[in-house]
C-alpha cells in the first residue's frame, strides 16, 4: 500500500472533510425529510410550508454542494497517488452531484413559488445521478486501493456498489411504502450519503491526528 502525504495543509483538509461530512449527513437524511414532510402536501403560504421548503432546500440542494468540499479534501489527500482514473472519478462524481443539486433545485424553486414539478429539473436530476454513479464507482475503487483506514475502505465499497444498493432499497421500499415518493429519493441519495459520512469522518480524523503529532 502506498503511503500518502497530503500536499494540502492539514487543517484545510480537516475543514473540508468536516464540511463534506455535514453535507453527507444532510444528504443521508434527505429522504427521511421528504417522507416526513412532502412539500406538495403543505398548504401554500403557511408557516408549515415555509419550514418544509427550508428543510428541502438545505437537505436536497445545499447538501450535495457541501459534499463537494469532501471531494476536494479527498483529492488533496490522494493527490500524490490518485492517477488519471482516480482524478477523473472524483471530478465526475462532483459534477454529477452538482447536476443533482441543480435539477432538484429547479423543482423545489418551482414548488416554493406555488408551482409543480418541472420536467427539465427532473431530467437534469437523473442525468446528474447517472454521472455521479459513474464517478462514484471510479472514486470508490481509488479509495479502496489507496486508503488503509477500515471506514474509508468501507466507504469505497459502498460507492462502488451504490447502484445495486439503491436498487435494493427501491425494491424494499416498493413493498413497505409503495405510494411514498421518498423511496425514489432514497434510491438516489442514501448509499452515496452513507459512503461520504464514513469517508469524510475518516479523512477528518486521520488529518486531525496528524496535526497533533
Amino acid at each position: 500500500m502506498t503511503a500518502i502525504t497530503s500536499p494540502t495543509p492539514t487543517d484545510t483538509v480537516v475543514r473540508r472533510a468536516r464540511i463534506g461530512t455535514a453535507g453527507a449527513v444532510l444528504w443521508t437524511l434527505s429522504s427521511g425529510v421528504w417522507g416526513a414532510s412532502d412539500l406538495e402536501d403543505q398548504p401554500y403560504g403557511t408557516l408549515t410550508f415555509a419550514a418544509v421548503a427550508v428543510a428541502w432546500w438545505i437537505c436536497m440542494v445545499a447538501a450535495p454542494l457541501l459534499l463537494l468540499a469532501g471531494h476536494s479534501a479527498l483529492r488533496a489527500v490522494l493527490a500524490p497517488v490518485t492517477g488519471r482514473l482516480g482524478r477523473a472519478g472524483i471530478v465526475t462524481s462532483a459534477a454529477g452531484l452538482t447536476g443533482m443539486s441543480l435539477g432538484i433545485g429547479i423543482e423545489i424553486a418551482s414548488m416554493s413559488a406555488g408551482g409543480g414539478e418541472v420536467p427539465l429539473g427532473h431530467v437534469i436530476l437523473l442525468a446528474g445521478f447517472l454521472v455521479a454513479i459513474v464517478g462514484g464507482v471510479l472514486t470508490g475503487i481509488t479509495v479502496i486501493r489507496r486508503l488503509t483506514d477500515p471506514a474509508a475502505r468501507a466507504a469505497g465499497w459502498v460507492l462502488v456498489l451504490a447502484l445495486p444498493l439503491g436498487i435494493g432499497l427501491g425494491l424494499l421500499g416498493s413493498v413497505l411504502a409503495p405510494q411514498n415518493d421518498a423511496v425514489f429519493w432514497a434510491v438516489l441519495t442514501l448509499p452515496t450519503g452513507i459512503a461520504w459520512v464514513l469517508l469524510g469522518r475518516s479523512l477528518a480524523a486521520e488529518h486531525r491526528t496528524a496535526a497533533t503529532r
